[in-house]
């Protein structure tokens, strides 16, 4: 867990709540907080389901098959990759937007602190400037284990908020004060814009309206991302403490209109299903599904609702958010014009990337790692070696844990459930899901099946 977590950091926001309806009209806050909501769309999928997955809640459910997808990747034996660090890689997924995050005042994001390992050998180092995240990969050179931890030095940290609470804009102006709405509309303040909404909302009796300080923490946004991901009324939740039997869920059905390109490659799998009730058991499928289904962890929200749903999903607050981001002049309101196209359209790390991912995403080589290695003859060497953003050093590689651009060994097949629980394949666990859902073995029908993006989004 990032130390970023542990560091009891809060900003404020003004709500005016309608004490008859008992709802939250909309928010006033500065950057700081707008910073925050916008860095969602930066984090990827994979992190979203580790962060909130400590506070499981049936009734803020949104991700179901995507939370059995993450535990199925924790759950799977480390001999079924090329390596450990494949593994740690997927489960922990790095946000394009890594540098930018780590500035926030509330940053959730707590795979930002990623330890990084260089071999024991001073020339080794000397000859490639390699990282591993893992302690277990093996040097390119000497073929001794690069489990030397080697950690960071921040030279300036001013760029992050003081203690003061006093920080420079990182995705938006900090001269600009905001009004954000119920389901996470963002908008520049104006008085003409605060009359309009309480049109909306349909106030007709000021007495009613009631102004509130809020501080907002760590464990709050964490909540408010839970709220935007399952209600259309985030801010209600989290300002008035609402109860799961308050709870309105959305309705997550969407469809998605993508451009298939002609050449779009397929993956075959084994299906099986009920014969009396077409109902699909389980599919048998080799390592390019399960490598494509397990790269899906890494795509960041931006990425999801720009790229691949044309900017419109059954996440209500999280589409407007988007569309936030998307209205809002860079000039003027944004940090850079730069900043935008991180946020509507973060890039997809390389090491992510293999020949079997499918979705039509920019790929990016992450932030520039500098290591600064001193003399050799240094005495405890290792002890004054550094990584910076910085420039000081010489540019770094992470080590690339793909094998011919795969993740994953060839010869296995695995069973791919309904609900996205993958698992080797064994007569055993075929058995224990025959058992489970009680279907007899004359009622059961195999087919083979293609896959490719147009099947993909069609069941999406």
């Amino acid at each position: 867990m990032a130390s970023t977590m542990a560091t009891e950091a809060n900003v404020s926001i003004k709500v005016l709540v309608d004490t008859e309806k008992d709802r939250v009209v909309y928010a006033i806050a500065d950057h700081n907080f707008v910073d925050v909501l916008f860095s969602f769309m930066t984090l990827p999928i994979g992190a979203i389901i580790r962060l909130l997955g400590g506070k499981y809640d049936e009734n803020f459910d949104v991700f179901g098959s995507l939370y059995n997808l993450s535990q199925s990747l924790n759950n799977l034996p480390v001999k079924y990759l090329f390596s450990e660090e494949s593994k740690m890689m997927l489960l922990n997924p790095i946000s394009s937007a890594y540098e930018h995050c780590r500035k926030l005042k509330l940053n959730i994001d707590d795979t930002v602190l990623t330890k990084y390992f260089i071999c024991n050998e001073w020339e080794c180092n000397r000859l490639s400037f390699k990282l591993s995240a893992c302690n277990s990969t093996r040097c390119i050179n000497c073929g001794k284990l690069m489990n030397r931890e080697v950690g960071f030095k921040y030279e300036n940290e001013t760029s992050r908020a003081d203690d003061n609470g006093d920080s420079n804009g990182v995705f938006v102006s900090d001269v600009s004060t905001f009004i954000v709405t119920d389901d996470l509309c963002v908008m520049p303040y104006t008085p003409g814009c605060c009359i309009q909404l309480l049109r909306d909302a349909g106030v007709t009796d000021m007495s009613f309206l009631e102004e509130r300080s809020v501080d907002i923490g760590q464990e709050q946004i964490l909540d408010l991302l839970r709220f935007a991901l399952s209600c259309g009324s985030p801010l209600t939740y989290l300002v008035l403490r609402k109860t799961r039997e308050d709870l309105v869920k959305l309705n997550h059905s969407t469809s998605i209109k993508m451009e298939v390109p002609s050449s779009d490659p397929k993956m075959f799998l084994q299906v099986s299903l009920q014969k009396s009730t077409g109902k699909l058991l389980f599919a048998e499928a080799e390592e390019d599904f399960v490598d494509f289904v397990f790269g899906f962890l890494a795509i960041s929200f931006g990425a999801l609702i720009g790229r691949l749903m044309n900017g419109s999903s059954s996440l209500v607050c999280m589409d407007n958010l988007y569309r936030s981001i998307s209205t809002l002049s860079a000039a003027r309101y944004l940090a850079s014009q730069a900043v935008k196209d991180v946020l509507l359209a973060p890039h997809f790390g390389h090491r992510y990337r293999t020949k079997n991912h499918l979705f039509p995403l920019k790929w990016a080589i992450y932030s520039s790692i500098d290591m600064v290695l001193p003399p050799r003859d240094t005495q405890d060497w290792w002890d004054s070696c550094f990584l910076t953003f910085k420039g000081e050093g010489r540019r770094t590689s992470l080590n690339d844990p793909r094998v011919n651009g795969e993740l994953f060994k060839h010869s296995e097949m695995y069973m791919v459930t309904d609900d996205l629980v993958i698992t080797p394949c064994s007569f055993v666990s075929t058995m224990d899901i025959l058992k489970k859902l009680k279907v007899p073995l004359n009622d059961i029908e195999k087919h083979k099946v293609s896959v490719g993006l147009e099947e993909v989004y069609m069941a999406s």
